[in-house]
């Protein structure tokens, strides 16, 4: 009987390790996002004060004809900025909240399979010809005087640091476009944002695409929302499936870094205003991309399953599971 009332006083001392509001996780993103982003902003007025360069004429009087010293300071500030706002405030956050299992919480724990990587990058790249046309759509869309002058303005800078004439630029920018963006935006947008809407809700279809909307939106490019708004619900796709953020990291740089590859040797035969001018939109090829990247996802999404089935059941007879 003592030790029954000694157990009884004891138990209900402990203390329970209970999840965190998805609210409040949301409430810390934001403001951890915002700190950094400001942080972020002042590094870059730093720099440009430093190296006596004005950031308005900056802004507003890049091309791709901008000399060399130009464009790495744009790629610089790409770097900061977004090292700043996007990897940054959610490492910090998810080491807040959950320390040592931060890790875990991102599902980076795990290497990639290699049937998984190569299964992504197949899916990637066969969405290049689905992307283009529904860019092509995005195009068909009205857009108001002040959106058009972002755009305008964004572009000019997009020309300048996409302009290569060097190895070096085609490295650098690489990791400025490709690397940084996408470890930065899947630990946020993915790593975040999509699994606490899915654990809020639910529902994985629906946070799959309410995250890929907000991925879109917080690029302020509105001529390219739709575009980016199905790449962001593919790389949520490619998560649940595989249960592997560095999936989606993998195949984000894949996309980015296909496009900068494809600027650096290509470039010059590129029209940039050809799409501008189609009057229509090679659908069928667009058509096909859709059924192809349904087929693979189905294919990802079995192999998996399958996988997941085998290792709760023991371990693995074929080394290549």
């Amino acid at each position: 009987m003592d030790n029954l009332i000694d157990k009884v006083d004891i138990e209900p001392t402990k203390p329970k390790k209970t999840p965190q509001p998805v609210f409040f996780t949301f409430l810390l993103l934001i403001v951890a996002v915002l700190v950094g982003s400001l942080i972020g902003n002042l590094l870059v007025l730093a720099i440009a004060q430093a190296q006596g360069i004005s950031l308005q004429e900056l802004l507003t009087q890049t091309d791709e004809n901008s000399p060399l010293g130009t464009r790495n300071f744009l790629r610089l500030v790409n770097l900061v900025s977004h090292f700043m706002t996007f990897s940054l405030p959610s490492i910090a956050l998810i080491l807040f909240l959950y320390r040592d299992k931060a890790i875990v919480f991102f599902k980076l724990d795990r290497m990639p399979i290699g049937r998984n990587v190569f299964y992504s990058i197949l899916f990637i790249l066969i969405s290049f010809p689905l992307a283009q046309f529904t860019y092509w759509l995005n195009q068909q869309i009205p857009l108001p005087e002040w959106a058009i002058e972002m755009e305008n303005s964004a572009e000019g800078m997009l020309k300048s640091v996409l302009n290569m004439q060097s190895p070096w630029e085609l490295l650098f920018n690489l990791l400025v476009v490709a690397v940084i963006p996408a470890i930065g935006e899947e630990l946020l947008f993915r790593g975040i944002i999509q699994q606490k809407l899915e654990k809020a809700w639910g529902n994985a279809i629906l946070a799959v695409w309410v995250t890929g909307i907000l991925f879109s939106a917080i690029h302020l490019q509105f001529q390219g929302f739709i575009p980016r708004m199905i790449l962001g619900a593919m790389l949520g796709y490619l998560l649940i499936w595989t249960r592997n953020l560095w999936i989606p990291i993998i195949a984000h740089f894949v996309f980015n870094g296909a496009q900068v590859i494809a600027q650096y040797y290509y470039g010059a035969d590129i029209d940039p205003e050809a799409l501008n001018e189609m009057e229509k939109a090679p659908w069928i090829v667009g058509l096909f991309s859709a059924a192809a990247l349904i087929g693979v996802g189905i294919i990802i999404n079995r192999y998996n399953q399958q996988r997941f089935m085998e290792e709760e059941s023991g371990p693995a007879d074929d080394p290549s599971v």
